[in-house]
């Protein structure tokens, strides 16, 4: 559903064109298939730890009013734009020719083209990148563009940067070999073939009913102290990689501060953004504490069984708030391996508590 039909010299941007580690896409079916079984009588619903934002989408999708977070900017943009764009907030007329405008924009040398040209792009990509976001943050410096329109904008371009990216999904490192073929001979991945694409913004297919929803930049366990719904759903991260190291690139670009970076990755100082569900030491405190403070009537936690937490200790944690079952869907995920592509089987568990103080 979105709150109009882009024209037709723009291609549609859904939610989930985005490669994010971790993405629900393909698990919705068996996440809504518990909600049915056990919440069914659910109006409202908080998706605190948002990510890609498929899930709130889904969740918006099914007729609840939902609540959406996450401390990530480069997050928090898209979901709001999607999920939360308030209808006449935007002209679509003017929003087309907004993102003509950008795309017709000649590259730049600039901070993009300096430390992301030739590794995570090509320069003519990070050119480009430097040319509309820059337009971008003089329209909303100005006053030219108004708070929805500057969201979708900027979603729109973090949207065209993932897509041209020369990486395997995530930006931890970038593939080395831009100017070769995508694969070598023995089926080692070189080069993200869309990296060599021109970036192309696109048209956001926001909702009609946005303002149904909210979204927030916030950290989960302080934002369920403010939050009383029906349903809340969880899904941490679920292991020692943190994904504002994952998703670096994507978040400088989002907030546009350029700040000095570091390494052969290029990444900037993200101490004020890791996340203790990444912490093997830290995780199942911090759930605990979430766990505790939330005020609603079912909690849905979904967790990889590759997470750091051991299921007997996510199952106590819930229990002190009501009965738990537990439902499994096992199923298959991308990996890499010495740059070799393969996929490997996992078991996504829901962890359904029916809260009961």
């Amino acid at each position: 559903m979105a709150g109009s039909l882009p024209p037709a010299d723009l291609r549609p941007v859904y939610i989930h064109n985005r490669k994010f580690i971790g993405s629900k896409q393909n698990l919705l079916d068996f996440i809504g298939g518990v909600i049915s079984a056990r919440a069914p009588e659910a109006r409202t619903a908080a998706d605190l730890f948002a990510g890609s934002g498929v899930v709130a989408d889904y969740l918006a999708q099914r007729g609840l009013r939902v609540v959406a977070a996450d401390h990530l900017f480069c997050n928090y943009v898209p979901v709001r734009a999607f999920l939360a764009t308030p209808p006449g907030a935007v002209d679509p007329e003017r929003l087309g020719r907004l993102l003509r405008e950008l795309n017709a924009l000649p590259g730049r040398q600039g901070y993009a083209w300096t430390h992301y040209g030739g590794t995570y792009f090509t320069h003519e990509n990070a050119a480009r990148i430097d040319a509309i976001r820059d337009q971008i943050a003089h329209w909303q410096e100005t006053g030219a563009i108004g708070e929805a329109e500057a969201m979708l904008l900027l979603t729109s371009l973090l949207y065209a940067a993932d897509k041209v990216a020369n990486t395997c999904g995530q930006y931890d490192a970038y593939l080395k070999h831009l100017g070769r073929e995508p694969y070598a001979p023995d089926g080692t991945h070189l080069v993200d073939a869309s990296a060599y694409r021109p970036l192309e913004l696109g048209w956001p297919m926001y909702r009609p009913d946005g303002d149904r929803h909210r979204v927030y930049l916030a950290d989960a366990n302080q934002l369920v102290r403010e939050v009383e719904v029906d349903l809340l759903y969880l899904d941490p991260p679920y292991n020692t990689r943190q994904y504002v190291d994952n998703y670096h690139v994507l978040e400088n670009l989002a907030r546009w501060e350029k700040p000095p970076l570091r390494g052969k990755t290029r990444k900037f100082d993200r101490t004020g953004l890791k996340s203790p569900y990444s912490s093997r030491t830290r995780a199942a405190a911090a759930l605990a504490d979430l766990v505790r403070a939330a005020r609603c009537r079912h909690i849905l936690l979904s967790y990889s069984s590759d997470g750091i937490i051991p299921p007997a200790e996510i199952v106590a944690i819930l229990a002190t708030r009501g009965p738990v079952e537990v439902f499994e869907h096992p199923y298959r995920i991308f990996g890499n391996g010495a740059g070799r592509s393969r996929r490997r089987p996992v078991v996504e568990r829901i962890f359904y508590c029916r809260v009961q103080d």
